[in-house]
């Protein structure tokens, strides 16, 4: 029981972090979309640039990494929900 308890906290856990890099990189597409679909042409040219460069940062996309190995993302959540059922059924096995 203690040790189920412990299995579905970690999982959280790492869901709760996938869950949150996959929102920050959803968020950071859409302020690229919002700023490709404002309207720059009732802006003064200087302010226009700026808005550019807004764009030009946006394409590189944001994305929230664990010690720089993996992607945080829900792409990733489902990886380590396979790869943890797979040690789980293993360690049953061995019981």
């Amino acid at each position: 029981m203690r040790s189920l308890l412990f299995y579905t906290i970690t999982n959280l856990e790492a869901f709760i972090f996938c869950f949150a890099g996959e929102y920050l990189s959803n968020k950071s597409k859409a302020v690229g979309n919002a700023a490709y679909n404002f309207a720059w042409y009732n802006m003064k040219a200087k302010n226009s640039h700026v808005l550019l460069f807004i764009i030009l940062r946006s394409q590189r996309q944001l994305k929230l990494t664990a010690g720089k190995m993996a992607i945080l993302s829900l792409e990733c959540f489902t990886n380590i929900m396979k790869a943890s059922g797979s040690y789980l059924s293993v360690l049953l096995a061995m019981k």
